[in-house]
């Protein structure tokens, strides 16, 4: 599963978090799902603690020592002021007949306490179906496990609120020192026993938990609130899991926020819009700049909606017009065409009549061709080798360099698989785990498969094994690169499925042709001479193919407008 795509819709509350406190020790221990509340505070104690929560000191001094200390760290990298907080437990349901106070003595809310705080700093919202638990063991953020999983994950199955369950990995070497065996096994069973009744996540450190726990949506409105949109990567002493996290925060705010946008605006989530768009101009007015083609993306945006979208009463003005006058004294000289645009985005302009494609010189100067053509255009930017390489291209290629080779070559068909599905595990692991990826035989099945699939035209599985054991033309660096190079494959064809179903999809049939016409006559100088000739009628049948084959390679585009 894509983590960071999960749920898009999921409800998001900034400094709120769930967690399992355990009550009693012994043979019949309970456990009770609560959440912990951070929020700003105007008090000069760093932390002050409010409600029936009592810490013990050594989980008071760990609080004070670590987990705040990788807080503040994260804040510095983004440029965001310390502060002071205010923290809160509170229990929920059946807690409050036990009629007594909550005491943390150990490590296991470190994971929330942390999401909490950094939720509460940079007002970004966490989703509030998912519970987690873990130690927090070093000031770089790496997590380590803790017990009662058994016991936390029953109490999470209980909750009707609850959809996930985040724990620190178990398949980590440092387990085994801090479970017993019994302890151990336990906790795997329980996992694997309950993987088909509730998403579970293993995490390895804070930038593994802040891909699950945060959304785009929420990243896009806590940069903007908290000033760290206008950066474009993480300061150069960003390293380890706090370094990841920052980058991650960070890096591609200004697609995030047109996606977002869009998917609000394609749901008709009207108030959600003009919220965004508010928060969006108020950044730029707080910075005294004007947005780089702001008008100009607006405007295709709104060009692009579902006619059931643009005639949504109040849809119109999308931002206030006060705040654009403002923001239209930050422009400079080279701006004033695109402030143009956003005043005809702003209030809907020239969203009437029907498109047209094949047409005149004068034609094509007509509000109803400048719609369709407008809707080329983003189809291109949606196509472009930029996007590809910022949505699809960079996070694989960050993630296989990052993997670490002990050797090119293996010694047997055991330690091929061994090796393959461990290189499989850090891929995902980067790019979006796949759900509950906790039994490593069904990550072998899946990494074998790929390999397959991968080496389908180099002899197939015995075809990389081969190439594993006997190195000829780079050992398992080669087989490492070719199942990256599916997985980049796979990305594409997803993405063009996506581009086609948000752009294309919903036109009538002859919408469908002329913008195949306009699309032929965009990309055709790069096409040979007799391929230019297929009628677009016969070509707006095979949308997605079009598409696929246009964002893998115009090879691949040659091939297929053959045979159509």
């Amino acid at each position: 599963m894509r983590v960071n795509e999960f749920r898009r819709n999921d409800p998001a509350a900034v400094g709120r978090t769930k967690t399992v406190i355990v009550f009693g020790a012994g043979a019949e221990p309970v456990a009770l799902i609560s959440e912990i509340v951070v929020r700003i505070s105007d008090d000069t104690n760093r932390i002050l603690f409010r409600g029936p929560v009592h810490f013990e000191a050594r989980a008071l001094d760990h609080l004070n020592a670590t987990i705040l200390p990788i807080v503040d760290r994260i804040t510095h990298l983004l440029r965001i002021p310390l502060n002071n907080y205010e923290v809160s437990v509170v229990n929920i349901g059946a807690a409050a007949s036990l009629d007594r106070g909550i005491e943390i003595s150990g490590f296991s809310s470190d994971l929330p306490m942390l999401l909490a705080l950094l939720s509460a700093s940079l007002q970004i919202g966490l989703r509030q179906d998912l519970v987690s638990t873990g130690h927090v063991a070093s000031l770089d953020g790496d997590l380590a496990p803790v017990k009662g999983i058994p016991i936390k994950l029953k109490a999470a199955l209980a909750s009707p609120a609850v959809r996930g369950f985040v724990f620190p990995d178990l398949e980590r070497d440092r387990s085994l020192q801090v479970l017993t065996p019994m302890e151990y096994q336990a906790a795997i069973d329980s996992v694997l026993r309950h993987k088909g009744d509730i998403k579970t996540f293993p995490v390895r450190d804070v930038s593994d938990a802040l891909r699950i726990f945060v959304t785009d949506p929420s990243i896009v409105i806590g940069s903007l609130k908290t000033g760290f949109y206008g950066l474009k990567s993480a300061p150069d002493n960003a390293e380890g899991p706090v370094g990841k996290s920052v980058q991650w925060l960070v890096e591609g705010n200004e697609m995030r926020f047109w996606d977002v946008l869009d998917h609000i605006l394609v749901h008709r989530r009207v108030e959600k819009a003009h919220s965004l768009l508010k928060t969006y101009v108020d950044f730029f007015l707080n910075n005294d700049c004007y947005p780089a083609r702001f008008g100009e993306q607006l405007l295709r945006l709104v060009l692009s909606l579902p006619p059931s979208t643009r005639t949504i009463d109040d849809l119109f003005p999308l931002i206030p017009p006060e705040l654009i006058i403002q923001l239209t004294k930050c422009a400079g000289t080279s701006d004033m065409e695109d402030i143009r645009k956003l005043y005809k985005a702003l209030f809907g302009e020239g969203l009437s009549g029907e498109p047209d494609f094949v047409n005149t010189a004068v034609e094509a100067e007509s509000p109803a061709h400048k719609r369709e053509m407008d809707l080329l255009e983003k189809l291109l930017i949606d196509l472009n080798k930029e996007t590809l390489s910022k949505r699809i291209g960079q996070p694989i290629d960050r993630a296989r360099a990052s993997y670490a080779m002990d050797a090119i070559t293996v010694k047997n068909g055991f330690e091929f698989n061994d090796v393959i599905t461990a290189f499989y595990g850090h891929m995902f692991r980067h790019i979006g785990s796949p759900e509950g990826a906790v039994n490593r035989s069904a990550l072998t099945s899946d990494a074998i498969e790929l390999v397959k699939a991968a080496f389908k035209n180099k002899g197939g599985y015995n075809g990389a094994l081969s190439e594993g054991k006997n190195g000829i033309n780079g050992g398992m660096r080669l087989v490492f690169d070719t199942m990256t190079e599916h997985l980049m494959q796979e990305k594409i064809l997803r993405h063009s499925e996506m581009v086609y179903k948000v752009s294309i999809d919903a036109l009538d049939e002859n919408a469908k042709v002329r913008l195949m016409a306009a699309f032929m006559k965009r990309i055709g100088p790069q096409l040979p001479a007799d391929l230019r000739k297929k009628p677009p009628e016969q070509l707006a049948l095979h949308w997605e193919q079009v598409i696929h084959a246009y964002l893998t390679s115009f090879e691949e585009v040659s091939a297929l407008l053959r045979i159509l």
